[in-house]
């Protein structure tokens, strides 16, 4: 039982990141709202399993925590895109 409750937090917790993404780029309009709803139920369904087989207890706190820290670091993620390197112009110039 634990096995599956700890692979089913590790699915929240992913699934966690790509819903801060796809808030923010729904807030960007970037991204259809379906794409969103999807990550929401996905996430919900998986923290909800975690829950219901042994309430709240050292896990589901731990994965409630982790998810809500996760989803933080992938809107953060989707705000602050990394920079281009522009790695062809170093490697190729034009002079």
């Amino acid at each position: 039982m634990i096995p599956l409750r700890v692979a089913l937090g590790l699915l929240a917790v992913f699934f966690a990141y790509y819903l801060g993404r796809s808030c923010i780029a729904l807030c960007q309009g970037q991204q259809a709202r379906s794409r969103t709803i999807t990550w929401v139920l996905r996430t919900a369904v998986c923290l909800l399993a975690v829950f219901w087989g042994a309430g709240l207890d050292f896990l589901s706190g731990t994965v409630a925590l982790l998810t809500a820290l996760v989803c933080a670091a992938g809107a953060c993620r989707q705000l602050h895109p990394p920079k281009e390197e522009g790695l062809v112009k170093k490697m190729f110039p034009k002079d």
